[in-house]
């Protein structure tokens, strides 16, 4: 792990999100199909999503559906937005890690984190931050 002076830092590669309509064609391609290991779906009624979790050799993918209209999925795929949307970091310290990107000047479109799946904390930084890359960072609960 890289951890900044503050305590935090980037501790691995957590997932690659996808937006899809609907889990169940994921579901079937990558567990029938592909053999991989699927896990779900999970509803995160908090968030009005439903999570299929797909693991490919050493890398996660994280298919996200709306279960609700009124999700932030929903209207991505009302706007054709779907497909890869983000790659996940885990990372430690994730409210001192924002403060100090703020405080630097990097474009940082959640301050204060927000709720993710299974108890997750996450904040999104802005596509400009990385040169067009929406970029999650995630901190899991100790």
């Amino acid at each position: 792990m890289s951890a900044g002076a503050n305590g935090h830092g980037v501790r691995g590669f957590a997932h690659v999100g996808i937006i899809v309509p609907e889990l169940e064609s994921a579901a079937e391609l990558f567990r029938d199909r592909l053999g991989a290991e699927v896990q779900g779906p999970d509803p995160e009624p908090e968030l009005g999503l439903n999570i299929l979790w797909v693991r490919v050799g050493g890398v996660l993918l994280e298919f996200v559906a709306p279960a609700r209209e009124d999700s932030r999925a929903a209207a991505a795929v009302a706007r054709g937005e779907t497909g890869v949307h983000h790659v996940a970091i885990e990372v430690e310290g994730l409210d001192s890690l924002l403060a100090e990107l703020s405080a630097a000047g990097v474009p940082v479109r959640d301050t204060t984190p927000r709720k993710g799946s299974h108890g997750s904390r996450i904040s999104f930084l802005d596509p400009a931050a990385s040169g067009g890359a929406l970029i999650e960072l995630m901190e899991h609960p100790e």
